[in-house]
């Protein structure tokens, strides 16, 4: 368990945001707190400020979610921290990306080898409480059922797997929901097993009253009897075991 955790880490969370009251991925923030082992420094920087640019050496990175669009026209910043992770991918930090993330580093794994990035708009957008499906073992699934449910909110995402990766999550909506670079501790998840039931159920309602399509709201009141915790706690808990080993 995570209390059994001895080595304390240097955490860099890549904050993605861009609405000003979603600066800082507090909900991101606060599950890195719950989950990594005690003693460890959780340095956070603003990937459109560019402020994460310089030597902070650290044994992990976890990247967050964004409105920001993962297709070309690439804005400057999010090309600077592509290459960012690009370094991060060869020197074999641990990573894990979350939504945005996770098409960042699909992203940059396509780009490594000359390829174009297999991204494009979701045909059907995926808002609510979706049931993933795992499709392969890996350590940072480990202890989770087969099946599980956790929030989602994309209009994008990654088409085909990345070269060299391992295909490890879909949904009935998605087929890639999460990857994991073979033989390296790179995950990449499209959905956010960080948000609560209250964040999930709020975001769902903000959405329905701006006239989100119908077609693409998930379970709306329902995440009470949806939402999973402990998926939360497996997955952040496993990624930092992993960054532990490293």
């Amino acid at each position: 368990m995570i209390s059994s955790m001895s080595r304390p880490l240097r955490i860099l969370l890549l904050d993605n945001t861009r609405e000003v009251s979603s600066f800082g991925s507090p909900n991101l923030f606060q599950w890195l707190l719950r989950t990594a082992p005690s003693g460890t420094e959780i340095l956070v920087r603003r990937g459109p400020d560019l402020d994460f640019v310089g030597n902070h050496s650290p044994d992990a990175l976890v990247i967050s979610g964004s409105i920001t669009s993962c297709l070309a026209p690439y804005e400057d910043w999010v090309l600077r921290q592509d290459e960012y992770l690009k370094e991060h991918i060869r020197k074999g930090t641990p990573i894990l990306g979350v939504c945005f993330g996770h098409q960042a580093l699909a992203r940059c794994l396509f780009s490594e080898k000359g390829m174009t990035p297999a991204l494009s708009k979701s045909k059907n957008a995926e808002v609510g409480w979706q049931t993933m499906r795992i499709l392969s073992d890996s350590p940072l699934f480990s202890g989770l059922n087969r099946e599980f449910v956790s929030y989602q909110s994309h209009y994008e995402e990654v088409t085909e797997l990345p070269p060299g990766t391992v295909h490890l999550a879909e949904s009935d909506r998605c087929s890639i929901q999460a990857f994991q670079l073979k033989g390296a501790p790179v995950f990449g998840i499209q959905f956010h097993p960080e948000h609560t039931v209250e964040y999930g159920e709020a975001s769902l309602q903000r959405k329905i009253a701006k006239g989100e399509r119908g077609d693409w709201i998930l379970n709306p009141g329902l995440g009470a009897k949806l939402y999973q915790e402990q998926v939360g706690k497996i997955i952040f808990g496993n990624f930092f075991k992993i960054a532990q080993s490293k």
